[in-house]
């Protein structure tokens, strides 16, 4: 099932394309997007809770990870500057050492868009505490935050990883509202309050100031 699921997303993705996912929004003043450098092939980054290794152990990040979204936020400890960072629908703190910038924000200026295809194929996000909610279709975004904005927006930029194919960034912009999404599929997102377990986790940018985690499903 696994397969078909991760065809459906590309698709997707392409052709329109702190713990868990319960986790509260940040205020990002300069939200920066890594990758992960300088871990050895078939090792991990360790997410932790907080600024420093005495603190638990949230994820580990494979060593080749692209798409880690950090908030701005950073803790010196030590000699070692501590970054908080969303990864894969998780929240937590990242040695800074093991990060290289990997991209900016995608760009949210209308750009020329490829004909979207038929089919109906939309994804399906939430998160919670807060509640939030992202519908991704072929052309638009539509935000629906508990305790903030709700509104709609055109897709203007959708891209897979150059060197890993489970990431994909959409993004959309209308007036004063922006949003990007960085979907990846995993084996199992939960949602922090059920049992179910989603294919794919999301971390979404709104209006380039808050960070929001969660799960997404396809539907057709």
């Amino acid at each position: 099932m696994k397969k078909p699921l991760l065809m459906a997303a590309s698709v997707l993705a392409v052709s329109l394309l702190t713990v868990g996912v319960s986790i509260q929004p940040v205020q990002a003043a300069d939200v920066v997007v890594y990758s992960v450098r300088g871990v050895t092939a078939g090792q991990f980054l360790n997410m932790r809770s907080g600024a420093g290794t005495n603190n638990s152990l949230v994820t580990k990040i494979p060593a080749n990870a692209t798409g880690v979204v950090a908030t701005g936020e950073e803790k010196r400890v030590g000699n070692t500057t501590w970054a908080r960072v969303y990864w894969a629908g998780k929240g937590g703190w990242v040695s800074k050492t093991y990060l290289t910038t990997s991209t900016n924000l995608p760009p949210t200026q209308p750009s020329p868009q490829p004909p979207a295809s038929a089919g109906g194929i939309v994804m399906q996000c939430s998160g919670t505490e807060p509640f939030w909610g992202m519908t991704i279709a072929e052309r638009d975004l539509k935000v629906d935050m508990m305790d903030g904005p709700d509104y709609t927006v055109p897709v203007t930029f959708r891209q897979t990883s150059a060197n890993d194919q489970t990431i994909a960034v959409i993004a959309g912009a209308s007036g004063v509202n922006t949003t990007q999404a960085f979907l990846q599929k995993v084996e199992a997102c939960s949602d922090g309050m059920s049992d179910v377990k989603y294919p794919y986790a999301i971390t979404a940018v709104i209006n380039n100031r808050k960070v929001y985690s969660g799960c997404c499903k396809v539907q057709r």
